[in-house]
């Protein structure tokens, strides 16, 4: 039973604790500060799949196949630690706080709002009280201890925004994470400070929905105004945004991407989620195909050929065959370069649960496919284009003999040889070829820089 005392008594002196992270960046940043939290309590980290006296499971819930692999996940825990504790916290617990704590192996439960908070709730002389600290009210700023790593990554992550003001009829995000709010502009340039110190020299700026930041203290009333600040305020870091939507995108953040290409990443994730006007209607999204067409030819033309990637959903209430045709014409149109498709997945409390479907399984996936296999020969196309470009690329995975594999500026992974190079440093590379199997590029360093400090590879980072 979750919050039972017996067994959150038994977490009180610190031992050995496994985290796992389902779903998207955030999730990952906001694991990573229970584990700082928690190391410097005196907690020993061991890999997800070990023993451990205590182990977080960092939940999803944005569909019921995230749903299903949070039960594969807490069985696996429960397998691995007989008498430890199993803790999930997160999303599916936040509009589900019943059945995440009925969940056969769970111990605690721990919402959204508490979530950062949960080495000092370990701490406290009734730890069983735990599952009492679901659905507090969500506060008006994002705020949590900071972080000098992102274990396993060489580019770390910054959350700087939570939640989101739309109701998009499918979506069960703003029940999990609330209304939008944002991290101080002073604070996050101090978080991002703190990164580059310790070596990074990318830092993704995340959030529900990016786009939405605005400074709680006042000092920056855009996400613009964030980057101009850390820019500023940083010397070594680059930046990569987070996905956005199209009404975000105003005309001085595109002039400040055309202004800063070493230093802003032409990388960008757009969800549009149908190509079709009647399903986007259907799905409450603000805005329409053509304004989206529109936005992403102008950042082709603004940028030197930067990687746009989308979300798909298919099968959504009202999308029948004619209009995903429609749809699959208009995807086809566009300068993507990559793509995430995914099955309608009805969430209880959406409007569009309570929407009859169009489409059986097996025609959702039949559309899977058919967008999937676009969306690969799209791929395909993109990275075939880098051949002889000159990118930028941090160095994140060592293999044998020197050989690395790291992150370009436009999002592409990039295998090269230099063997005197450290984790995370960046470096230049003149792609080659397109490797066999055509998910990544090859190419000859043409010079290196060294990190600040020294960040760790994946490899050693990995626990």
């Amino acid at each position: 039973m979750a919050g039972a005392p017996g067994h959150a008594e038994g977490l009180r002196a610190p031992g050995r604790v496994a985290l796992v992270t389902q779903g998207c960046k955030v999730n990952q940043y906001e694991t990573q500060v229970i584990l700082e939290s928690l190391l410097a309590r005196g907690w020993e980290l061991v890999p997800f799949g070990d023993a451990a006296d205590l182990t977080v499971i960092n939940s999803c819930t944005v569909t019921d196949g995230a749903d299903r692999d949070l039960r594969k996940l807490v069985a696996r825990a429960r397998r691995a630690s007989a008498d430890g504790r199993v803790l999930v916290t997160g999303c599916r617990v936040q509009v589900d706080p019943a059945g995440s704590a009925a969940l056969e192996g769970v111990d605690l439960v721990v919402d959204n709002v508490a979530k950062a908070r949960i080495p000092a709730l370990l701490d406290s002389p009734a730890p069983g009280s735990l599952a009492g600290s679901v659905l507090q009210a969500f506060g008006d700023r994002v705020e949590d201890a900071p972080i000098t790593r992102l274990d396993g990554r060489g580019r770390a992550i910054l959350k700087v925004q939570d939640g989101c003001n739309l109701r998009c009829s499918f979506c069960i995000v703003p029940a999990a994470r609330g209304n939008s709010r944002s991290r101080a502009a002073g604070e996050t340039l101090a978080r991002a400070r703190l990164l580059e110190e310790h070596g990074y020299r990318e830092l993704v700026l995340s959030g529900i929905q990016l786009g939405f930041y605005r400074d709680p203290d006042g000092h920056a009333r855009s996400l613009a105004d964030l980057l101009e600040l850390l820019l500023a305020g940083t010397r070594r870091l680059r930046f990569r945004l987070g996905s956005m939507l199209p009404r975000h995108f105003t005309p001085r953040l595109r002039a400040l991407f055309a202004a800063e290409p070493a230093r802003l990443c032409p990388h960008f994730h757009i969800s549009l989620q149908s190509g079709d006007d009647a399903v986007l209607r259907a799905m409450k999204r603000p805005y329409r195909f053509a304004h989206y067409r529109e936005l992403l030819e102008s950042l082709v033309d603004d940028l030197a050929d930067p990687c746009l990637g989308t979300d798909l959903i298919v099968g959504h209430p009202g999308e029948d065959a004619d209009a995903f045709a429609r749809g699959l014409e208009a995807v086809a149109a566009l300068p993507l370069a990559y793509g995430h498709v995914f099955p309608f997945s009805a969430r209880t409390g959406t409007r569009a649960a309570a929407m009859p479907t169009a489409a059986s399984p097996r025609e959702m996936a039949a559309r899977s496919l058919a967008l999937r296999e676009l969306l690969a020969a799209k791929g395909a196309e993109y990275r075939g284009r880098q051949r002889g470009r000159e990118l930028r690329v941090v160095a994140e995975q060592r293999r044998s003999g020197g050989v690395w594999t790291g992150t370009s500026e436009n999002y592409q992974t990039v295998r090269f040889a230099a063997p005197s190079l450290e984790g995370g440093a960046l470096a230049r590379v003149r792609v080659v070829d397109v490797e066999p199997g055509g998910k990544r590029l090859r190419g000859d360093v043409v010079a290196d820089a060294r990190p600040a400090a020294g960040v760790p590879d994946a490899e050693r980072m990995r626990a």
